[in-house]
């Protein structure tokens, strides 16, 4: 006779070795190889507008695909030469294992990234301290850009291999990101500016960053007009907006940290979050001496690579924000690695360059909101960058929803692009 405590129990084993069987296939993807049958980089354009790109696209044996781009021509120019003996025959199901360290360590044998802990290029040996970097990238950057991408290609992979978004994946519990406005491109003159920042914070945003055009080369000048901007949208937007500015327009062609010390105090009665990078970024002393004279908010990092050219940035609390990208500073998996050193100081919070939403904004959301508590969304850019996928994520009220298509997000549109 069957009991009801023993239907009961029957019931209950069943359930259970449901959900083990459940666990156990969810964990399948991870255990099963994905060995790479191609890499290469491509070329893709869109028949209507011509439109030309290039992408890294790594194959898996199952004719599963990873991308990452566009990429930029410098960075295309950088990729090892050897990129598909690097890759091809290689397992890229485990992280730990495939990655950009690994990478670059095949690529460059005996020449540790931990040298930046010393304050010395890996490659050259040269101090990076103190130079006066005269583009975005140095050599050796570029390197790791190219890297960063076979990085991002492969946890693309990954994520298609699994069935699941790559955000899923690194443990994340946030399908909607704080996103704030990156107003690159629109009109700093204090009128045009208050109406423009009006218009999206009705929309939402209530958190903007806004870019100076002036630098030391307009003088006097051109540093109260920077103040002026400041001040404007601050009276305009009111106490509950989060504001905050970029030096990007005019630091390359500038060390000058008189001036960015006089910005900073200009400001300061606007209470900015922060001032982002109103010196190059290799200027450690000048960062210092900017932080100790005014105390303001600094955010920087976008041109920083590795955990260790981040970390005496840490060490001596010069910043508060750390902006590092996945696109540039070694991948995802780095970028991980550096958010791992930041938990380690207090205070000191991540939220990476916009270069691309995709890669950002999976690692954003893999992490509590305390350590990144938003997104960059450049407002007038971020849809064209995306015109190769199959859909362009875009921020609205302020917020930003996770894509839920296996991998990074949207994938590379093949039905609409052109091989060249």
């Amino acid at each position: 006779m069957v009991t009801r405590r023993t239907l009961m129990k029957t019931i209950s084993a069943a359930y259970a070795a449901g959900l083990a069987r459940r666990a156990v296939a969810a964990k399948a993807p991870e255990n099963k190889p994905v060995i790479v049958r191609d890499a290469k980089l491509i070329r893709v354009r869109d028949p209507k507008d011509k439109r030309t790109e290039s992408y890294l696209e790594i194959t898996a044996g199952s004719g599963l695909k990873g991308f990452a781009g566009p990429l930029m021509k410098e960075q295309a120019a950088a990729f090892p030469p050897n990129l598909h003996e690097l890759l091809v025959g290689r397992d890229a199901a485990n992280p730990d294992t495939l990655n950009f360290s690994t990478l670059w360590n095949a690529c460059f044998p005996g020449k540790s990234l931990e040298r930046y802990a010393e304050g010395k290029d890996p490659l050259t040996g040269e101090t990076i301290w103190g130079i006066k970097r005269s583009a975005r990238h140095t050599e050796t950057g570029w390197r790791i850009t190219a890297l960063s991408a076979i990085d991002l290609a492969l946890w693309d992979l990954r994520g298609k291999t699994a069935g699941q978004p790559v955000w899923r994946m690194l443990g994340a519990k946030r399908s909607r990101l704080n996103a704030y406005a990156s107003m690159l491109g629109y009109s700093v003159k204090p009128a045009e500016a208050r109406k423009t920042a009006r218009e999206f914070f009705d929309q939402g945003f209530t958190r903007q960053k806004w870019f100076f055009a002036n630098g030391p080369v307009n003088g006097d000048e051109g540093l109260k007009e920077n103040i002026a901007l400041a001040h404007a949208l601050r009276e305009e937007l009111g106490p509950d907006a989060v504001l905050m500015f970029d030096g990007i327009q005019y630091v390359w062609k500038s060390d000058d940290v008189n001036y960015a010390i006089a910005l900073a105090r200009g400001i300061l009665p606007c209470k900015p979050l922060w001032l982002e990078e109103p010196l190059r970024p290799d200027d450690l002393e000048g960062y210092a001496r900017l932080k100790g004279e005014t105390g303001i908010p600094l955010a920087s990092g976008e041109h920083w690579y590795t955990r260790w050219n981040v970390q005496p940035f840490l060490e001596r609390k010069i910043v508060s924000f750390v902006q590092s990208d996945p696109e540039w500073c070694g991948g995802i998996t780095e970028w991980l690695k550096i958010c791992e050193r930041v938990r380690q100081h207090p205070g000191i919070q991540v939220v990476p360059h916009g270069h691309h939403v995709l890669a950002a904004s999976a690692c954003v959301a893999s992490q509590s909101e305390s350590l990144c508590p938003m997104l960059e969304y450049l407002i007038r850019s971020r849809i064209a960058f995306q015109h190769c996928q199959t859909r362009p994520l875009i921020a609205a009220a302020g917020t930003f929803a996770m894509p839920e298509e296996p991998g990074l997000g949207p994938s590379l549109d093949e039905a609409r692009l052109e091989r060249l």
